[in-house]
C-alpha cells in the first residue's frame, strides 16, 4: 500500500511504502501522513481486516449481514472507507471508536 506524507510548512508530499519512522522533508520540518488519500490524491482506501476477520464457513452469512462489504475467500472484511470499516465493527463485534486526544506540535487540539 501506498502512503503519502505531506509538509504543513511549504506544501510537499512525498509518497512512501512505510508508516514507520519520521518523514523529514526537504526543508527540514516533519511530514504528516496524509489519512485522506493516495499518491494520486483520488482518497481511496483498501483495508482488508485480519482481525476482525471469521470462518470461511461463514462467508454465506456475512454476505446477507453485510451486503455492501467484500470478503477474501479466507474470511477476512475488505473495506472501501474508514466510515464503511467503523460501522462494520461497531455492528459485528461491537467496538465503538474511543474520541482520540491529537497533539499539534505540543499543543492538544481535539
Amino acid at each position: 500500500m501506498t502512503h503519502v506524507f505531506v509538509c504543513d510548512s511549504c506544501g510537499c508530499t512525498v509518497t512512501d511504502t512505510s508508516t514507520k519512522g519520521v518523514h523529514v522533508c526537504a526543508c527540514g520540518e516533519e511530514m504528516r501522513w496524509d489519512l485522506r488519500g493516495n499518491a494520486s490524491g483520488q482518497g481511496d482506501y483498501h483495508h482488508t481486516s485480519d482481525s476482525l476477520a471469521f470462518h470461511p464457513d461463514d462467508i454465506p452469512e456475512h454476505r446477507k449481514l453485510f451486503p455492501g462489504v467484500e470478503v477474501t475467500p479466507e474470511g477476512q472484511p475488505q473495506f472501501t472507507s474508514v466510515k464503511q470499516q467503523e460501522r462494520y465493527a461497531e455492528r459485528s463485534a461491537g467496538c465503538y471508536k474511543k474520541r482520540q486526544r491529537i497533539k499539534y506540535k505540543g499543543k492538544r487540539i481535539a
